[in-house]
């Protein structure tokens, strides 16, 4: 990641407190020119440089009220403002009253608050180094002093004390992105869920209309073919379901939830997501293919494998109007893995694009995309044990590979013997 983009990403993370640290730094820094001069009175006070420092605080409060050319420097103002304001000032006002016990104090505040404002590591540490070394500069190069309370340990505590305080923050908010992330990839994946079988439903619907406006003398044959698309339904909404609890309980565990995973047929599992897809029209159905050498098992979830399927196919139809548009599932049972390869000769993916589709929230070319499809779907296919990935030709087509290890594979048997022994026997009494 580029130094401008820490920065804008440090800016927006504390963007919603700048007010109040604005009026804490306009107000505190004249404030307490009054503290240390006059109740508490230190060797050395500076009311100019306090008050430089205090208005560099100010365009925080005014944030919403900025002119448009301000705004384009905004976060450099900010690292700015925090690098003067904090290691600068407190470091060159603590050598400059002689290393006293409440300028000690109010160094270490000032650099705990630093690493509060500032979670990025490295940002922090550059800023408290220039700031830390334009004190130094500015203190001893132009009033050499002679420091008879500077004591080594000092520095050893304080460099402690800022190095732990910087690893703890920057874990605790690494640690809350990736709660935030998993919550939101796992809510956008839900109301992702609910996309094909609505779609699905209204495909049918429509259906049903249509044969009710029929005038058939064969009501009977209208009522069992209303009554087999009503049964499809159900079963959709059904399987909508499952998928949803499948989900939530995944959100639970922090991880794609393992509980129910079991053998299943390769083929039957490609064959029922390919018939029950939302197609837009019947004409859909016949773009796609499926080939197979033989069937075989597979061990995980039949749900989240057909969620894998439906959106790798969501994906191609969406160019769909390309000319001689088409998808293949092929399955290869080899002695090795099983192999599944989906491929559309749709517009293809860009070269420099491919190593990034699998990436949360990253899009390209579609609209209203949320991004989380594919790294749902890494996350499905890495819990079974196998491998994903993709290959493009731009203009062409593109292809997803999946690799599933066999059911008897030593992977396998291994995840079977974790989740048995998890598993709490049931006593009949």
């Amino acid at each position: 990641m580029s130094i401008k983009n820490r920065i804008n990403n440090v800016y927006r993370y504390f963007e919603p407190n700048l007010i109040i640290i604005g009026y804490l730094g306009c107000i505190g820094f004249p404030l307490y020119f009054f503290v240390w001069h006059y109740l508490f009175p230190q060797p050395y006070e500076n009311f100019l440089l306090r008050l430089f420092c205090g208005t560099l605080f100010i365009p925080f409060i005014l944030k919403d009220h900025l002119p448009y050319w301000f705004l384009r420097y905004k976060a450099i103002h900010f690292i700015a403002t925090i690098t003067i304001g904090l290691p600068f000032f407190f470091s060159y006002m603590l050598i400059m009253n002689d290393w006293s016990i409440p300028w000690i104090m109010s160094f270490m505040a000032a650099l705990f608050l630093s690493i509060l404002l500032i979670y990025d590591a490295y940002i922090i540490s550059a800023i408290s180094i220039i700031g830390i070394t334009m004190g130094a500069f500015f203190s001893y190069g132009f009033h050499p002093i002679n420091s008879e309370n500077f004591h080594w340990g000092y520095i050893a505590v304080i460099s402690f004390s800022y190095v732990t305080g910087i690893a703890s923050h920057y874990r605790n908010h690494i640690h809350y992105e990736d709660q935030l992330l998993f919550a939101r990839s796992f809510s956008a994946g839900i109301a992702h869920e609910m996309r094909n079988p609505f779609s699905s439903l209204y495909s049918s619907m429509e259906l049903m209309l249509d044969i009710l406006r029929q005038k058939s003398d064969n009501k009977e044959g209208n009522v069992n073919e209303l009554e087999s698309i009503i049964r499809s339904n159900m079963t959709v909404i059904n399987n909508s379901n499952e998928t949803i609890n499948l989900l939530l309980s995944s959100i639970n565990e922090h991880a794609i939830s393992k509980n129910t995973f079991q053998e299943y047929s390769i083929v039957n599992i490609i064959k029922s997501s390919v018939e029950s897809f939302g197609y837009q029209s019947s004409k859909d159905r016949n773009l796609v293919s499926v080939e197979f050498n033989k069937d075989t098992n597979y061990f995980g979830s039949d749900i989240l494998f057909r969620y894998v399927i439906f959106n790798i196919m969501k994906n191609a139809f969406y160019y769909k109007e390309k000319s001689n548009f088409n998808i293949n599932i092929n399955v290869d049972i080899n002695t090795n893995n099983n192999v599944i390869k989906i491929r559309d000769t749709g517009i293809g993916i860009p070269k420099n694009n491919l190593d990034a589709i699998f990436d949360d929230f990253f899009t390209h070319g579609k609209k209203n995309s949320s991004g989380l499809g594919l790294p749902f779907c890494k996350k499905v296919i890495t819990a079974f044990g196998g491998v994903i990935s993709c290959q493009s030709k731009l203009g062409e087509w593109t292809e997803f590979t999946i690799i599933l290890p066999k059911s008897d594979s030593k992977s396998v048997n291994k995840l079977k013997y974790e989740l048995m022994s998890k598993k709490t026997p049931i006593i009949h009494r």
